[in-house]
């Protein structure tokens, strides 16, 4: 079993969406003497982890092998310019593999102006055109290491790089989205949902951001990388990858959504959409909270004639998007980005089977429990469970269920809903758990199955912790990874 570094309990409350401000770094210029970088007078800088000195980005969602990637980086406030060589690690069944090291180059401060959360910083390479071409498929992140005393920063940048002949069995498709809308690096994030100066509108994937992928997805990743070589491979993707090729996810027999999946473009929800309910093909959303806000994609870098690299993400969540005052010319209103559920329009419960209900501090001490509910399908082979067994105490901090709102509609109305119900005869639910929510309320969550009229397996896990139980110490139960095992399994056999 994994072990990653516990991210800040205040981080992971940014993470949630708690709606903090970003917080500025204690200024060190006082101390650091000549050579100290001046110290902005706004706050945009926020530190990902104590003592944090360099931070970074890369400029691509996602790489093929031999395709190159541009690292950004530079020294925080107050510190001096140091020389550093990066550490290339790819995510795997065991401890991280080292796959490529730099050499030493000089990084110093650079500004970061009241509009980089939603532009960027503009930082230039400190490395360029890396060559990627020996880099097999994977998910990999890079530490910052400095020359005199060998001090890391960790976990500086990830990033995807996928597989071009898409060979693998099973498509795993991160919630590369919700890592940056919750990320309030330059100054603000998506959030509070409120409608108030602290919230952006745009947020730009061309900034350090925090190192959300090693708190859930990273214990699915190891987990599925355990399990590659006897399925077939496994490949990688992003959301905007799917976004901008929206084929990609035909390739698979099986295709893995990561833990907190909150972001989609609409385009990417009509991939999944066709993908169940007329490929028929087999779909496993190993999370909550999917699909639960619409955006779309900019990029104001863009070359002139070349394609969209989707560099910022445009999230107004409320009526004042101004595609809104379109009414619905053109089919406008399924572009609007709010929640897909808003005004019945697409509810998450018609592709999914569930939808999100609730959510409570994932600094809590809750561990709630799910519990079996049935066991007479395949997929609980070798599990020994019975129903009404613990399976793991993986419910929360975010939870689905089939009828959010509890009033018996599943969120769908049939004079405003542009997707086709899904008939709930067809959804059952295999595991069931129980949690208080933020503001004391009770809640359910689900974890559902259903076969589409196309012939597609569902599960909804309904869970963001879901992954915990695959890998995280403290979670890990044998029968819960045995059920996963035979999930995947079963939904990735090639037909």
């Amino acid at each position: 079993m994994t072990a990653w570094p516990s991210i800040p309990r205040r981080l992971l409350l940014r993470l949630a969406g708690a709606g903090l401000a970003a917080a500025p770094l204690p200024s060190r210029a006082q101390s650091q003497g000549a050579g100290a970088a001046p110290v902005p007078s706004a706050g945009p800088w926020t530190a990902f982890f104590r003592g944090q000195r360099i931070w970074a980005y890369v400029d691509r969602h996602s790489v093929r092998p031999g395709e190159p990637l541009n690292v950004m980086m530079a020294a925080g406030p107050g510190e001096p310019a140091r020389r550093v060589r990066l550490e290339v690690f790819r995510v795997g069944a065991g401890a991280p593999r080292l796959i490529w090291t730099s050499g030493f180059t000089e990084v110093a401060y650079r500004g970061a102006t009241a509009s980089g959360a939603a532009i960027g910083p503009g930082w230039p390479p400190a490395f360029a055109d890396i060559d990627t071409a020996a880099w097999p498929p994977g998910c990999y992140f890079a530490d910052v290491v400095e020359e005199t005393t060998a001090t890391r920063d960790v976990r500086a940048a990830f990033w995807i790089v996928s597989n071009p002949r898409r060979s693998g069995a099973v498509l795993a498709r991160l919630g590369t989205n919700t890592y940056q809308a919750y990320n309030p690096w330059g100054g603000h994030s998506l959030y509070p949902n409120e409608d108030d100066e602290r919230r952006g509108l745009m947020v730009s994937f061309d900034r350090p951001t925090p190192p959300a992928f090693f708190e859930y997805d990273a214990y699915l990743v190891a987990w599925l990388e355990s399990l590659a070589p006897s399925l077939g491979g496994v490949d990688y993707a992003g959301n905007f990858d799917v976004h901008a090729d929206p084929g990609l996810i035909e390739a698979y027999p099986l295709v893995i959504t990561g833990a907190h999946d909150e972001y989609w473009s609409g385009e990417e929800f009509d991939a999944f959409q066709r993908r169940i309910f007329e490929h028929g093909g087999n779909t496993a959303f190993l999370g909550a909270d999917a699909a639960y806000c619409q955006v779309r994609y900019g990029d104001l870098d863009r070359a002139p004639g070349g394609a969209s690299r989707g560099r910022q993400m445009v999230c107004y969540k409320t009526a004042a998007d101004p595609i809104a005052r379109r009414g619905d010319v053109g089919g406008s209103t399924l572009l609007v980005t709010g929640n897909f559920r808003s005004g019945a329009r697409r509810p998450e419960t018609m592709l999914m089977g569930g939808a999100f209900q609730s959510w409570f501090d994932p600094a809590s001490d809750q561990r709630p429990a799910y519990r079996v509910v049935r066991i007479d399908l395949p997929l609980f082979a070798g599990t020994g469970w019975k129903a009404g067994d613990v399976a793991a105490e993986v419910v929360g901090y975010e939870w689905d269920n089939r009828d959010p709102l509890g009033d018996g509609r599943r969120l769908w109305d049939a004079g405003r809903s542009r997707i086709p119900v899904l008939d709930p005869a067809r959804v059952s639910v295999l595991f069931r758990g129980e949690a208080i929510d933020a503001h004391g309320k009770p809640g359910v969550a689900e974890a559902t199955w259903f076969t589409s009229p196309a012939g597609a397996e569902v599960f909804d896990a309904g869970s963001v912790r879901w992954a915990w139980g695959l890998g995280k110490e403290g979670f890990v139960r044998p029968a819960f990874q045995k059920f996963n095992e035979n999930l995947v399994r079963q939904l990735s056999a090639r037909r």
